[in-house]
């Protein structure tokens, strides 16, 4: 009797949960394991994505903002990000990025049309086209941002970065919350915040000095200029800094070796890693405000 009413307990409960039963040879509900989806490699207007074995390699191509500006493509993106954190093939999440995509001329431009938008006189002639005089621009942008870095973070595989060109500060940000982190003999961190007049986002404030200490994070984010991939490795922000030629190859096949590593013992040595960032979406928020509050001072010595 307590055989058959245990199955009973399980099957409604299932039922209720919409889980699909198979019957073991003894007649007992058994779940069914969920089958796994293939991930499709895939092209947007923001990012490709493509699966090599047990990498999955998104390069994003084209106009980043658009995932931080559009709902629907930003939901897409995180939608991908959690497919690929769930999936049982894939090991290890590389994330590149064309020149300029991540650069100072691209991010100034986008922050100071969406300084503009909030004020009320957005350029029409900006690049973001469709969403350029929508007011809440800029918080729409940093709302990504800030789930990207703690996606990230949480990110329960091998997380890769590999920086190609000059990466503006928000985006170097998001690369610290990294597993590993790679760049171009080209690459710089570029201050663009101290030309917007901004603080740097992306969680520097918190990351940095996590891998510097506090005095050298107050002379990076305080400097006017650009910061080298030699120095960025002599200062332990970059694991290495590699020619420009083969670059994305190499980047893959370090991502490969990597991922031979037991999916346990990663799990559990960056859960235990990571534990002292916990606080990172509490600091986050403040930083919004800081940086709101920069933002409207600006505006009204303008006025």
């Amino acid at each position: 009797m307590a055989s058959i009413i245990e199955d009973c307990v399980i099957y409604h409960v299932a039922c209720r949960l919409a889980t699909r039963l198979d019957r073991d040879e003894a007649g007992a509900f058994r779940r069914r394991e969920p089958v796994m989806t293939p991930i499709p490699d895939c092209q947007t207007s923001c990012y490709s994505l493509e699966i090599q074995e047990s990498v999955a390699i998104i390069r994003f191509t084209g106009d980043i903002y658009e995932l931080g500006a559009c709902l629907g493509s930003k939901d897409a993106f995180m939608s991908t990000i959690g497919s690929l954190s769930r999936s049982p093939e894939i090991r290890v999440l590389l994330l590149l990025n064309s020149p300029g995509v991540l650069g100072d001329e691209n991010y100034c431009s986008f922050v100071s049309n969406a300084i503009k938008a909030r004020a009320g006189g957005a350029d029409r002639q900006y690049q973001g086209g469709a969403y350029s005089d929508d007011p809440i621009l800029f918080e729409r942008m940093t709302n990504t941002l800030n789930q990207f870095v703690c996606e990230i973070l949480a990110f329960g595989k091998l997380l890769i970065v590999g920086f190609e060109g000059d990466v503006a500060p928000p985006f170097f940000g998001v690369g610290l919350a990294a597993d590993y982190r790679y760049g171009t003999d080209e690459m710089t961190f570029h201050p663009s915040h101290m030309k917007l007049g901004i603080p740097p986002g992306g969680g520097l404030g918190f990351l940095l000095p996590r891998f510097i200490g506090h005095g050298k994070t107050r002379d990076l984010l305080l400097s006017d200029k650009p910061t080298s991939a030699r120095e960025l490795h002599r200062l332990g922000l970059l694991d290495d800094h590699l020619p420009c030629d083969g670059f994305r190859n190499e980047c893959i096949n370090m991502a490969k070796d990597l991922a031979k590593m037991p999916p346990a013992t990663i799990t559990g040595t960056k859960a235990v890693i990571n534990f002292s960032s916990r606080d990172l979406p509490e600091f986050l928020q403040y930083e919004d405000k800081i940086t709101a509050r920069t933002i409207v001072q600006m505006l009204s010595q303008k006025r």
